[in-house]
């Protein structure tokens, strides 16, 4: 690290400043010894456990090499002998004597962004102190603190304990006869905040902090040293041992893992790779296991050890569950590179995959980088980003224990609607059940009136909305991707409501965003909580996250459809772009795109043979049918005993 002194100067106060000065020479020691400063652990890591890593995986002094991917081989053998010296090849690019060169440069940037979304997180969850939010004193200071935090996840767990120390004396308040032990004023950048946001901003938990409390109080300047610190375990693995286990999961992910574009929001710079839900982590264990056996002397490795140098190590390559979604072209693609005979097939076959994936990683940073556009607060009063979707449809009655009969019954449907805003934290969403969907029993419930009456019911109320608007969306061509939703946005912008409109759609199979993660806590909550009424669905939702706001079916359907096809016509080839863009300046013209820097299309969609629509003037409302008697009558009798005493007296269709 070529600037470890200067780091830990950002924001600290004199006294702390001349005392770690003093202290230079015995907590930062000759540059070897802060070899080891990790360069990627967030606080949150270091504040869940502040013992350290299992003496399994990290004893000697030896460290397992750094691992790259590799292609896998054509498929040869099958059998486990063969299967398991592929993995442990001498000749593979995964094992190395030297680690790779790394990007410092990007690995500095993806830190800085990891700790920006954790400082926007720490600022709108607050302190939680009654009556008070002391990072609201900061507020002012943001950016400071963003670089501060940075520095500090940069050292060692050492340094960041003696830095820590600086600051407590600093902060020690006088001794008094009345005070059982000693008490003290935090300061994080000269404020005076608690004690949690002291432990948030350092990365560390309250028995770390207590402890160092203690170390301050009883005039202790330097960290103690464990006595295990000089001592190798019995049991320890070898360094080589944990490289080859390290090797064997990679090369076990490239032969059976289906990588993915890019990382989930908030959780690593790492894309993740998954292995299909029939492989046990079980037999992954027995097939290393039998592998190092052969190895000179033979290596031991127990199961616990196995999965904690797997979560260490390489955390990218998990066990999808049955239930996690995958792309179907990508899992087509990897097909392919495994059914590949020869070299020349193998290789078209991953160039293939590559290009597929690299397209859908350009539209996941696309999306990124419009999320953190409407976040700066220089484009505050320019644009807003906002992503809608439907989610799975919720059903009557919902309770946490379900009777048999209940399980083979259609229940009472009810729809979910969401538009999030990623930039402000909120998500509005939209409930109506299927008694007050546009068509007779819940029909049309997900057409492009339904869209865009509620797409035009949030523009038009919410007061976080901009005159220029980046909307993101999932490639369903019912809903979202159709000739409807484009003639919408043109005619926002014709009749000045809006000054400027993106539509952009993710990639098929990679359309992960903010709006399902809402949605998965609200599926959380409702899984844990009793529904038997349109106010309890409302109840369930509002009480899932803070983001979370229930609207219940209160705005009006209107024929969008029809009414807009007056003035506008199709675009043809519609499917095969990502990107569009409508401006009050070129009103009728749209821009396409293939790709977010793609080259750009103008096609005009307004009709020449008709009047401009008005800009006061509203397609026809559109009210809806209700129930038919047999549903009625359905429901009346199959569903309604399964109702609670209370909730069959204000049956929701009734």
């Amino acid at each position: 690290m070529s600037s470890r002194r200067s780091i830990v100067t950002i924001g600290m106060h004199d006294e702390s400043q001349a005392l770690l000065q003093e202290l230079d020479e015995d907590f930062f020691g000759s540059p070897d010894d802060s070899a080891s400063a990790s360069s990627g652990a967030s606080a949150h890591a270091r504040s869940a456990g502040d013992s350290d890593v299992s003496d399994e995986t990290s004893s000697g002094e030896h460290t397992p090499p750094a691992a790259q991917r590799v292609d896998p081989g054509s498929p040869g053998d099958d059998s486990d002998d063969d299967l398991e010296e592929s993995f442990f090849s001498e000749t593979d690019d995964v094992f190395q004597d030297e680690p790779p060169d790394v990007d410092v440069e990007s690995r500095d940037d993806q830190l800085s962004a990891l700790v920006e979304a954790e400082v926007r997180d720490l600022f709108h969850i607050g302190c939680k102190c009654v009556g008070l939010n002391h990072y609201s004193d900061l507020q002012s200071q943001r950016e400071v603190l963003v670089r501060l935090m940075t520095s500090l996840q940069t050292l060692d767990k050492k340094c960041l304990k003696q830095y820590i120390l600086g600051e407590l004396a600093a902060c020690i308040l006088p001794a008094t006869a009345a005070a059982a032990e000693r008490r003290y004023k935090y300061k994080i950048l000269g404020v005076t905040v608690c004690a949690k946001v002291f432990r948030d901003v350092h990365g560390v938990g309250e028995h770390t902090l207590k402890t160092l409390k203690q170390l301050v109080a009883s005039g202790t300047a330097a960290i103690p040293r464990h006595g295990n610190v000089m001592f190798t375990p019995h049991n320890a693995l070898s360094g080589e041992t944990i490289s080859k286990t390290v090797q064997f999961l990679r090369s076990y992910g490239n032969t059976y893992g289906l990588p993915q574009p890019a990382a989930p929001r908030g959780r690593s710079a790492v894309p993740p790779v998954y292995l299909p839900a029939s492989h046990k982590k079980t037999e992954m264990h027995k097939s290393c296991v039998s592998a190092l056996e052969k190895l000179q002397p033979p290596e031991t490795l127990g199961y616990t050890s196995f999965r904690k140098i797997w979560k260490l190590h390489v955390p990218e390559l998990r066990v999808m569950t049955p239930r996690t979604d995958v792309c179907a072209h990508c899992d087509r693609l990897r097909g392919e590179v495994s059914a590949a005979k020869t070299e020349e097939v193998t290789i078209t076959a991953m160039d293939n995959l590559k290009k597929h994936t690299e397209l859908a990683l350009t539209e996941r940073e696309f999306y990124r980088s419009s999320i953190a556009g409407a976040a700066c607060e220089e484009n505050d009063a320019e644009y807003s980003h906002h992503t809608f979707d439907f989610a799975q449809q919720l059903e009557l009655p919902a309770h946490t224990r379900e009777v048999g009969p209940l399980y083979f019954l259609v229940k009472y449907r009810v729809q979910l609607f969401g538009i999030c805003e990623e930039a402000r934290h909120k998500q509005s969403n939209y409930l109506f059940a299927e008694h007050q969907a546009i068509g007779a029993d819940g029909k049309k419930a997900h057409g492009p009136n339904s869209v865009l009456s509620m797409l035009h019911h949030y523009l038009q109320t919410s007061n976080t909305v901009k005159r220029i608007l980046c909307l993101h969306a999932d490639n369903c061509t019912g809903q979202n991707k159709n000739k409807s939703t484009l003639a919408y946005l043109s005619w926002r912008c014709f009749t000045r409501r809006s000054d400027r409109i993106t539509l952009s759609f993710m990639r098929v199979g990679h359309t992960r965003c903010a709006v399902d993660g809402y949605f998965g806590l609200i599926k959380q909550k409702w899984r844990k909580s009793e529904n038997d009424t349109l106010a309890d669905v409302k109840r369930a939702v509002n009480t899932s996250a803070g983001p979370n706001e229930a609207i219940l079916y209160s705005w009006s359907w209107r024929e969008w459809d029809e009414y807009l096809a007056q003035f506008y016509k199709p675009l043809k080839g519609i499917r095969k772009y990502q990107h569009f863009t409508v401006c009050k300046d070129d009103p009728g013209y749209v821009s396409c795109r293939e790709s977010p820097e793609g080259e750009s299309t103008r096609v005009k969609i307004l009709r020449d043979d008709v009047e401009a629509p008005a800009a006061d003037t509203l397609p026809p409302e559109l009210h809806p049918p209700g129930l038919s008697q047999a549903r009625r009558d359905y429901l009346q009798a199959k569903l309604v005993p399964f109702f609670s005493n209370d909730a069959q007296e204000n049956l929701p269709w009734v």
